[in-house]
């Protein structure tokens, strides 16, 4: 895995970007929003009153999140509600060749699900302008690669077919971000950081008395990955950074993107570092069939559904990683829920463990 990524190719973007198709603008009106669907550009004006709060549920409903791959580019908006109505049908945006989505206060509100910017993407969204961005949304569309900004004169240059320096995408970012969106995403950010191509700048935090939380912090900071080098003397609150982790854990409703993105980008036959210090959990959809109505098993979602646990089996087998699945034998149920069982079974002190359940924090 580490030759892989060392030997890839990765560079900065351009320091000019240019962005070609058209602008959906996600108005209150619905009417308006299926004229710009059926291929109608608008002139939109301040007087027409854009939607507020989108939650990543209206982006991505969380039965859409049973598919985890370029799939999902069929979805976005989907449950976008324009008054009393629902404008947005499976494919609409990604044929209506849109590279911009422009929308109120508070765009991606809600449940932290990276499935949103990514149907986003795959749908051929590639900027995101609003009055305000919520920051777990933002931070997954800059990951991506999709960009943000609340400036709306942005909006005319890119009807305007000009180039848009990058900076004004990186303006006000701090030393992590702006690396984030000068490589276009979050991977390609950090294998520049393994090539050494990137340094980042340790935290200038003097020895200081520190709780028990900083010292494990301080301990595990990786200053640079190229070198191994790993520990500063002390951190602050305020300070940024990446720390090495002892455990890592995922469940099988997210587990299946993860994996994606590890064939695609890192390669199908490489092999994850230390597979021991990973567990996979099945544990979210294991009553799912008990609980979904009949007219979404109908539609044949319990049937992609169940391909998130044949995904997450399949690749923690192919890895050599643990997996705690279904009870055997005529039992209905989960061997184990993921954040109980690292804390009774595998946390330790002094440990830094990642998780991507939501109630990881709360263990």
């Amino acid at each position: 895995m580490l030759a892989a990524l060392r030997s890839r190719r990765v560079e900065k973007l351009p320091d000019q970007v240019m962005l070609r198709g058209r602008i959906l603008f996600l108005t209150e009106d619905a009417a308006l929003v299926r004229r710009q669907l059926d291929g109608q550009d608008i002139d939109w004006q301040p007087a027409t009153k854009l939607r507020d709060n989108i939650s990543t549920d209206e982006i991505t409903p969380a039965y859409i999140c049973y598919y985890y791959d370029e799939t999902l580019g069929d979805f976005p908006y989907l449950g976008l509600k324009c008054g009393d109505e629902f404008p947005i049908t499976r494919g609409a945006v990604k044929r209506a060749g849109f590279v911009a989505s422009v929308s109120g206060q508070r765009r991606g509100k809600g449940s932290s699900r990276e499935q949103s910017p990514y149907a986003e993407m795959c749908a051929g969204i590639k900027l995101v302008v609003a009055q305000n961005i919520e920051r777990i949304y933002r931070e997954n569309c800059q990951n991506l690669g999709v960009l943000t900004t609340t400036d709306f004169s942005i909006i005319d240059r890119v009807r305007r077919g000009e180039t848009i320096p990058l900076s004004a995408f990186t303006a006000g970012e701090g030393e992590i971000t702006r690396g984030i969106i000068e490589y276009g995403g979050l991977f390609n950010f950090n294998v520049a950081r393994l090539q050494g191509n990137v340094v980042l700048s340790p935290p200038a935090t003097p020895p200081r008395p520190m709780t028990l939380g900083e010292k494990i912090i301080a301990r595990h900071w990786v200053v640079d990955p190229s070198k191994g080098t790993i520990g500063v003397p002390a951190v602050k609150p305020g300070d940024e950074g990446f720390v090495v982790t002892d455990v890592r854990f995922s469940h099988e409703y997210v587990t299946p993107m993860a994996a994606i993105f590890f064939e695609q980008l890192v390669g199908p036959d490489e092999k994850v570092l230390d597979p021991g210090s990973i567990l996979m959990f099945r544990d979210h959809l294991t009553f799912l069939g008990d609980a979904m109505t009949p007219e979404r098993v109908k539609e044949g979602l319990l049937d992609v559904a169940l391909e998130l646990e044949k995904k997450q089996r399949a690749f923690a087998q192919k890895q050599g990683i643990r997996l705690y699945g279904e009870l055997r034998l005529g039992h209905h149920g989960s061997e184990a829920i993921c954040h109980s069982k690292i804390l009774e079974g595998h946390a330790e002190p002094g440990m830094v463990i990642i998780g991507s359940d939501s109630h990881t924090p709360h263990a």
